[in-house]
């Protein structure tokens, strides 16, 4: 699942999930767009914070632009 689906099927703001992961909101909006792709602690940081909704390839599988 697509970070940005995952947020809107959750209800979550970019805001809440960057204060979550400890990181920006300019940065979440940044992967929702595929502009930037989470480094390997961020990777597992989303992982365990979405309970594995979101995966390392959900990054990577399409080149379409998400928006949060």
């Amino acid at each position: 699942m697509k970070l940005t689906d995952y947020l809107l099927a959750e209800n979550i703001t970019a805001a809440e999930f960057a204060r979550r992961l400890g990181r920006s909101r300019s940065t979440i909006g940044r992967w929702c767009t595929g502009q930037r792709h989470p480094d390997a602690g961020a990777m597992r940081a989303i992982m365990e914070e979405t309970k594995g909704a979101v995966m390392p390839n959900d990054f990577f599988e399409s080149r379409e632009s998400g928006q949060c």
